[in-house]
């Protein structure tokens, strides 16, 4: 691993982006212990370097490094000013669930008017050292190793006492570690997953809804002081400490919300609500109890879908980026190809053949699939009802529009116009 001042590696990334450039992706890795490796794909030939980067009075904050890295990169990729400034969010989001992150970076088009895509990986390892900085060593998970490790027995808050009893808490609990549990099952078969999965396990309280008050939940967490204070005080206290403020951010930690009572809902949804625990807003994984459950497999697939989604969401009042959004469906088509294997892929092929001999949407999509191929998606998932294989056939579908666009660019314009 080579050792090399700041200056020179943000120099040397450069010159060597430049040089090489039939680059279609682009890493910028975080190594365990505070090494980076850049690496360089083109097609038939990868170009991987190790860097130890080191400052006058000694090792430099690797964080601090890849980020202005990023921002020396962008006019090179080139990047536009929205992904350069939600490069630096992505990197800190992947580091506070106690990863490596790794900014990624993706050519969508040869012409150089066409921003590069931006996006940042997770991999397994610890991702502080000695030589971080004051604001980047503060950001880190929990230290209690596991967000939902509350005592069943232990007294609960007055507020929460209020709100609800110990059984309905510790069955709210059972559902959030089966939900959790069914995502770890993806992460393990997919490495697409490991971001989100790690978000998961590194953030997710319980969160328990207030009876009667929409959009009021209290974050049960682990390691929360005691607290005396009533509902109602809680809850004036942080309807005054919140009003009238116009730019408001969701907390680090995001509440899974498990119905206890069974219902028809049978999908995970992220919804933004208040936490009356903490007086500020919180960000919530909504986990319904069906009736008719989707297999374990759909379930965990579903969850780190809206887990990605949750992760990437900061402000309260956040504009709809479509962008954003393809990108959430490629990565629900990544996990996908990874578990589905040929199954998925087959029926993905079907739909693209479709497509192209209609040269338009299709007026009848889930006609497309023969009996062989809906039995082989349907094998992936176990034994499934028709609604969750058609909900599978129209992720493929999905799929098959965003390889017939050809760009995540092009995706993104087909999901606005299919909204408005």
């Amino acid at each position: 691993m080579e050792q090399i001042t700041r200056r020179r590696f943000l120099d040397e990334t450069v010159a060597v982006t430049r040089e090489r450039d039939a680059t279609t992706h682009l890493y910028l890795m975080l190594r365990e212990g505070g090494g980076i490796g850049v690496q360089w794909e083109q097609p038939g030939a990868d170009h991987l370097r190790e860097y130890r980067v080191v400052d006058a009075d000694g090792p430099a904050c690797p964080h601090c490094v890849i980020i202005e890295a990023v921002v020396e990169l962008a006019p090179v990729l080139p990047l536009d000013m929205l992904r350069t400034a939600r490069s630096r969010v992505q990197y800190e989001t992947v580091l506070r669930t106690g990863m490596l992150p790794a900014p990624a970076f993706a050519r969508q088009s040869a012409s150089r008017a066409v921003t590069w895509l931006g996006d940042c990986h997770g991999a397994t390892g610890n991702p502080h050292t000695d030589a971080d900085c004051t604001e980047h060593a503060a950001i880190g998970p929990s230290v209690v190793s596991d967000p939902l490790d509350v005592d069943p027995v232990a007294v609960l808050p007055r507020a929460l006492r209020e709100m609800t009893g110990p059984i309905d808490v510790r069955e709210r609990l059972r559902l959030a570690r089966d939900w959790r549990d069914t995502a770890a099952e993806v992460a393990r078969r997919s490495r697409y997953a490991e971001t989100a999965w790690g978000f998961l396990r590194g953030c997710a309280v319980l969160g328990v809804p207030a009876a009667g008050v929409p959009g009021v939940v209290y974050a049960l967490a682990p390691d929360a002081p005691a607290d005396e204070r009533p509902f109602a005080e809680r809850y004036a206290t942080t309807v005054r400490a919140l009003s009238g403020q116009t730019s408001l951010m969701y907390a680090d930690r995001v509440c899974l919300v498990p119905d206890p009572v069974p219902g028809s809902e049978r999908m995970p949804s992220f919804a933004g609500a208040v936490d009356i625990a903490a007086g500020q807003p919180v960000r919530t994984l909504r986990l319904p109890s069906s009736r008719r459950p989707l297999s374990r497999l759909g379930r965990g697939i579903l969850l780190l879908f809206e887990a990605r989604h949750t992760m990437l969401t900061r402000q309260v009042q956040q504009p709809r980026d479509w962008e954003s959004e393809a990108a959430l469906h490629v990565f629900e088509f990544g996990m996908l190809e990874e578990i589905g294997g040929l199954a998925y892929t087959s029926a993905v092929a079907a739909y693209l053949d479709a497509l192209r001999r209609e040269a338009d949407l299709l007026a009848r999509p889930q006609k497309v699939l023969d009996r062989k191929r809906r039995k082989a998606l349907a094998q992936v998932f176990g034994d499934i009802d028709d609604a969750e294989l058609h909900l599978w056939g129209s992720v493929a579908y999905r799929n098959a529009i965003k390889l017939m666009l050809g760009s995540q660019a092009a995706f993104a314009e087909h999901l606005r116009r299919q909204a408005s």
